[in-house]
């Protein structure tokens, strides 16, 4: 795709080297790629607008919500970053439904409800991330046991599509479309709006801090927690520098709770922390201050099958002399339950269950060299990883070329590929190193 000179760029963006430079890095840190040209639309129209005008002109867009991937997704060398913030309505829908644009924030989302007794059955761990941003990855998080990925939990989509046409899609509706978008890494439309299913919610949330010094039990407790659906909020994080794993275990609850009945029979070592509040909806995500924008995220996600669980959790992937012991480090848990999922492009092993498996290293501003070369080393642990079943979790940067992409997606690349000339046929969406623009098509069927 060519690429055109600023003075050719879109009109109504700003091309100005603060923003172009603001828009350079994503959360990660770890890649820089630096735009033409930043649009920062206030309506659906203005996106299909600039998308049609891009599709015209031949112009490459990269669409951010949050900024929050970890690999450069959000990010384009010469081409437009389209900041969907602008994008912020939220308005009630059917019963049961909230209708919220692709870039309302999750956190702004639960505020919004706040006192309706109703709230998102999924909701990430991080108040900033976009709707449009974790429809387009998957989006986990501490009710997944019980209602698996974000992606399954939406009842229909807005989306632009590479053309720029606006478009209603469901289950039931354009339904290729539907499928593509899920999970598809903003590689086929923006998602524009989004009806999102609700669940009944308690008043008040209490949260455990349980700590296991013995690995075992962990998993012994896990899964009869996880089969026994004791709690509504599960998140588990494993510190191998103080050899201990900690499971944030939390329900809501509307009238008082018996904490000893909610703990019977579990075998941790100890509570060290419990948590009580009203903020419900927030209470089970990292605070906003939580992760620096100045620190480097090399991070890595899998889906990893449930039977693997033990084998995992006893590993310490994390070897000090690879990893960086400053600002911390640790291992992410999410449970993933039964619900099925139908979106195909959403990646994830076989089996009732899965389990959500993040390496999270945080390093120091002047540490990237240091960082780099910590993403290099995970793109080791990926291969181990797959062998044993897993598949990533394209929120980092994955490294894989063309016989990587084929092992990953299966007998759904050649579906993702299609979609692609369906719904993006001049190529103007772009996210690092995916599989489904036409040069990688080439190299994989060659591969």
């Amino acid at each position: 795709m060519r690429q055109p000179t600023t003075n050719e760029m879109i009109p109504g963006v700003n091309t100005s080297p603060e923003d172009r430079e603001a828009y350079s890095c994503d959360f990660g840190r770890m890649t820089r790629r630096v735009p033409s040209a930043v649009a920062k639309p206030r309506s659906v129209e203005e996106v299909a607008g600039l998308v049609r005008r891009a599709a015209r002109d031949g112009i490459r867009v990269a669409v951010r919500g949050g900024g929050h991937s970890q690999g450069g997704q959000t990010l384009t060398d010469g081409g437009v970053v389209l900041d969907t913030a602008g994008l912020d309505r939220i308005r009630p829908a059917a019963p049961g439904l909230v209708r919220a644009q692709g870039g309302v924030q999750w956190g702004a989302l639960v505020d919004t409800l706040r006192g309706e007794g109703r709230l998102p059955r999924v909701l990430p761990d991080f108040g900033a991330l976009t709707v449009g941003g974790t429809l387009s990855a998957g989006g986990c998080g501490t009710t997944s046991h019980r209602y698996g990925a974000q992606v399954g939990q939406v009842e229909q989509l807005e989306v632009v599509t590479g053309t720029g046409e606006r478009v209603r899609c469901s289950a039931t509706r354009n339904a290729g479309l539907f499928n593509a978008v899920r999970g598809g890494q903003g590689q086929f439309g923006v998602i524009t709006e989004a009806w999102i299913r609700l669940r009944k919610a308690g008043g008040r949330f209490r949260q455990f801090e349980l700590h296991y010094r013995d690995f075992e039990r962990f998993a012994d407790d896990l899964e009869d927690i996880v089969e026994a659906d004791r709690f509504d909020h599960l998140r588990g994080e494993i510190r191998h520098d103080d050899d201990v794993i900690v499971l944030h275990a939390g329900f809501e609850y509307d009238e008082d709770p018996n904490d000893d009945r909610m703990l019977h029979a579990l075998g941790h070592d100890e509570n060290t922390y419990t948590r009580d509040t009203a903020s419900v909806g927030r209470a089970a995500m990292y605070p906003p201050w939580s992760f620096s924008r100045r620190w480097h995220y090399p991070w890595r996600d899998w889906f990893l099958p449930w039977a693997m669980l033990r084998t995992v959790i006893a590993q310490p992937w994390l070897d000090p002399d690879s990893v960086p012991g400053r600002p911390w480090r640790w291992i992410g848990l999410y449970p993933i339950g039964p619900e099925a999922i139908h979106a195909p492009l959403f990646m994830r092993p076989p089996g009732e269950r899965v389990v959500s498996y993040s390496i999270l290293a945080v390093t120091d501003e002047p540490q990237l060299a240091q960082a780099i070369e910590l993403a290099g080393y995970l793109e080791q642990v990926d291969r181990t990883l797959v062998a044993l079943g897993g598949k990533s979790y394209l929120s980092g940067r994955v490294g894989y070329g063309p016989v990587r992409w084929a092992e990953h997606y299966g007998a759904m690349l050649d579906k993702g590929i299609a979609w692609k000339r369906e719904f993006d046929p001049k190529h103007v969406f772009h996210a690092a190193d995916m599989p489904f623009a036409s040069r990688f098509a080439a190299a994989i069927r060659k591969a």
